[in-house]
């Protein structure tokens, strides 16, 4: 259980990473494209390469830990599932 939430928690931190990326990427294109942004502008634009990372880590994470979590879970799920419903059923049954 605890490499699980190991690989989980790695995987977080590589969402922490490429998030905010990603984030700063979408900004830099709406820089470039936007005909709003650029000379003359008061500023606005340009704060968005500051503001969209932070805004983006911590969901980023979640995401990323929760999709880890949740592929360390399918993993260790039972390769027979009746053998371990069976094996439920007879828990505490001297055999």
């Amino acid at each position: 259980m605890g490499r699980m939430f190991a690989e989980a928690l790695r995987a977080g931190l590589w969402g922490l990473l490429l998030g905010p990326l990603l984030a700063v990427l979408a900004v830099f294109a709406a820089l470039v494209f936007d005909p709003k942004c650029g000379v003359g502008d008061s500023g606005g634009c340009a704060m968005g390469v500051v503001t969209a990372p932070v805004a983006v880590a911590l969901p980023s994470f979640g995401l990323f830990f929760a999709l880890g979590l949740v592929r360390g879970l399918w993993r260790r799920r039972p390769a027979d599932p009746a053998a371990a419903i069976r094996r439920l059923r007879n828990w505490g049954q001297e055999d």
